[in-house]
Formats: C-alpha cells, structure tokens, sequence
C-alpha cells in the first residue's frame, strides 16, 4: 500500500506528522469515485516525555461524514497522559469525501453517488465498515514501523457512527484492547431505529416514500439524498443480509476478558437512546455506559462542554495507561 509523507501538521497545538495512505477497493465499480474513497490522510501525535516502546495508542473516528479534525481535542489530552493518538478520515469524510465541504451533512456527500445512479444502501455500508476496519489495523502497524509503537495496548475511539465503525473492528476483527464511544453505542439495528426516528423510515421504504423520492427528484432535488437516507435506516433497522454483517453485535461473542467497552451518551440526545447503549453494554463482558445530564448529541447543540466531557471520559477510561 502506498504512502506518502509526512507532512508537518498541528492540532490543538500539538505538532504531528499527517501521510496519505492509498489503500485502493471496489466501493463502486466506478473509477473515479473509487479512487477517491481510497485515499485518506492519517495524522499521528506522540507524546514528548515517554519511551515509544512503552507507549500505547488510541486510534480515533468521527462522525458520519465528519473531518478528522473534528477530533483535534483529544490529542493534547492523551499525548498529555504518555498516549499516541493516530487520527484518519472514513470514506466520505473529510478529505476522503466526494463533494469535501467539510460540514459533516451527508445528504450532500452522497450526491455524487445519487448523480451516478449508485445505491447508498447496506451493500455499500458493509463496504466501508470492512474498509474501515482494513484501515485501523493498516494505521496499527504502520505506527508499530514507523515509530516502533511496539506496546501492545491499542484503543479504539468513536464519535457518533465512529462509534459502529470502530466497534465493528473491535468485535468483528479482533481489533484493539479498549473500545471508548461517545454519544453513540455498537447495536446497529438499535441505532438505526432512533437515528430513524421510528416511522420515518418505513414510510421512506413504502410506496408512498417511493412517490415522494420521484416527485422530489423533478421539483426539490435536493432533498433526494434525504430519502435515501431513511430507506438505508429502514434496511438497516430490519436487519438485510448486510445490515446483519455490519451490526458489531453480531460479533460479540468473539470478545473475551479483559477487552472493555465504555459508552459516553447524552441524557438529552435526540439521536442516540440511553436504554439501547445501557442494553448494548450489558452484552459484553465488561462494559459499561455512563450518562451526561443536560448533554445531546455533540457539539451543534451542547458546545465546548461535550468536549469536556469527552476529555474527562477519555482520561478517566485511560487512567491506567498513563506515564
């Protein structure tokens, strides 16, 4: 696999060294938008004050669509604790996306898809979840090369869908020791059902939401991707052939002791519901979900205090790793 680099980068100002990996797949059969999706930056921060071979590290994910750089607070708080961190998009995110406006909407990175007559539907999400995964354990070694990260600690950091993402290669490929998600949880189905909210995808999935999506595309195009968003919650909330390849829980059983998993969530989230990420942590051997008052889902509505509670979450989870 191809990679070039680095290149000087600094978030939050810690300095760091960001590469372009090329891992190349068939998301689509279609050249151009494949090349695209393959291709992501991955920025790596170490801490200044502890020997690499003694040093573990947090691999991190956003949100749906969402820059890498939207994680840029948690590097001074874990290379502060003797922690490497290693940030990269997910295909449609950031540099990785198709339309890259940076704003985290994926109605609006799915266009190009939608323009091309490409489905975005749980065949194309397997997809990226597999690729997803494929892309930690490429960064894992890499950083274990590179750096002589030679310490066998690896944790796995979501934000939102981060959260499914990094579970899947938690659970499905054995990935990592720690699995740490803010406002989000691993149930996919579970997921689906709330990001949904409840009929809405059924009524995007029935005859009428067919009606709508036709009438939309002539008079409001714009909304279109909308619709398609609700008929891949749909598939998903009914569990596909895919959708049951993508759910992390489906692999649960494949995690064993000590591997942990720790939820953050939002007692007012609108998106993610408190009793399906307290149901979903009680299905693995030691997990755990601990719930933040007056907190919703990020940053949009709640501010710097969600970053707050992220950092105290992070350090709380990683005490014991600290130098």
């Amino acid at each position: 696999m191809p990679i070039y680099g680095p290149d000087q980068i600094n978030f939050a100002g810690v300095n760091g060294d960001r590469y372009w990996f090329y891992e190349p797949h068939p998301y689509t059969g279609i050249a151009h938008i494949d090349e695209r999706l393959s291709g992501f930056p991955v920025a790596v921060f170490l801490p200044p004050h502890r020997p690499l071979q003694q040093t573990p590290l947090v691999i991190g994910l956003q949100g749906m669509s969402a820059p890498y750089g939207w994680n840029a607070f948690i590097v001074p708080t874990l290379t502060q604790m003797g922690i490497a961190v290693a940030l990269f998009d997910t295909p449609l995110a950031g540099e990785r996306s198709l339309v890259r406006t940076f704003s985290a909407a994926i109605q609006n990175e799915i266009q190009p898809l939608i323009a091309q007559n490409i489905s975005f539907d749980t065949a194309l999400l397997l997809s990226i979840f597999r690729t997803t995964a494929s892309n930690i354990a490429s960064i894992h070694n890499f950083c274990g090369d590179r750096y002589h990260l030679s310490d066998r600690r690896l944790a796995l950091f979501g934000v939102s869908m981060g959260v499914l993402l990094s579970a899947y290669a938690f659970t499905a490929k054995g990935l990592g020791d720690r699995l740490l998600g803010a406002i989000g949880h691993a149930d996919l189905q579970s997921f689906a059902n709330s990001w949904g909210y409840w009929l809405l995808p059924d009524l995007a999935a029935s005859p009428l939401g067919g009606f709508a999506e036709r009438l939309l595309t002539r008079v409001q195009p714009e909304l279109t991707p909308v619709v398609k968003l609700l008929q891949l919650a749909k598939n998903l909330k009914y569990h596909d052939e895919y959708a049951w390849e993508c759910n992390p829980m489906n692999y649960v059983e494949q995690v064993k002791l000590p591997r942990r998993v720790r939820f953050l969530v939002g007692a007012n989230d609108p998106i993610v519901r408190i009793r399906d990420t307290r149901a979903c942590a009680e299905k693995f051997p030691d997990g755990a979900c601990y719930v933040v008052p007056g907190m919703g889902h990020g940053t949009r509505q709640w501010g710097s205090a969600f970053v707050d509670h992220v950092r105290y979450f992070l350090t709380t989870q990683l005490g014991d790793w600290q130098s």
